[in-house]
């Protein structure tokens, strides 16, 4: 009778807006009240990965980039010291840990022939000079060198898969990481002096698991191994 109807609607526009109240993380909201959607707290508690640069001037996106520069510089200037001082620790991930330190060293006591197919390689400089006046000579030195280089990529090979073989026997299978092969074998064309991280050991100096006992031990249990599958 004296108060407005229930259904009745305001006319008068109060001048004050409605904001949502945010809530913390881990927030319950007290019993009885409506539980947001799923998609609404997603919503709300979804972060950029990275930081927006849509605020920063040219002068502080220019200097950002500069500053980013600079410590992928030290990082590969620190990472390239470590590999010639033999810091494991400040080292490429893809040159860590012990199977592959274990493989280097028996790539550098191996003394592969492959260590000189750069130097044979610069041959092809004078050929192509030559190859306009001596057509035939050019031939014959240019099939030369294929066959030399399939014979140092067999060896390359032949040495980096019984690195493999080796470190599966004394390291374990499961231990010996992807790419392993590979990594080996290019070892193996870079002379000794280039090799980087640098060799630790001289030629013959093969590490524990691949010495001449080694190898006769394994050479027994792998006969003994075919014996008893067959």
């Amino acid at each position: 009778m004296f108060g407005a109807k229930k259904n009745q609607e305001p006319t008068e526009n109060t001048g004050v807006t409605e904001t949502t109240p945010t809530t913390p993380k881990g927030y319950t909201p007290p019993k009885g009240s409506a539980t947001p959607k799923r998609k609404v707290v997603e919503a709300r508690n979804r972060r950029p990965v990275v930081a927006s640069q849509a605020h920063l001037s040219k002068e502080e996106k220019r200097a950002q980039r500069a500053e980013n520069r600079r410590k992928a510089d030290e990082t590969y200037r620190q990472q390239q010291e470590a590999m010639r001082t033999g810091n494991e620790a400040k080292m490429p991930y893809q040159h860590r840990g012990k199977v592959r330190s274990w493989g280097r060293d028996y790539v550098d006591a191996s003394g592969p022939i492959s260590a000189y197919f750069m130097p044979v390689a610069l041959l092809l400089i004078p050929l192509i000079v030559l190859q306009n006046y001596f057509p035939k000579i050019a031939i014959i030195v240019t099939l030369t060198l294929y066959a030399v280089f399939f014979i140092f990529m067999f060896h390359a090979f032949y040495i980096a898969s019984s690195a493999r073989r080796f470190a599966r026997a004394k390291f374990g299978v499961t231990a010996v990481p992807r790419g392993f092969l590979l990594q080996m074998v290019g070892r193996c064309f870079y002379p000794r002096r280039w090799r980087l991280p640098v060799a630790k050991v001289k030629r013959g100096e093969f590490p524990e698991g691949a010495r001449a006992h080694d190898r006769k031990f394994l050479g027994f249990m792998n006969r003994k191994a075919k014996r008893n599958d067959a």
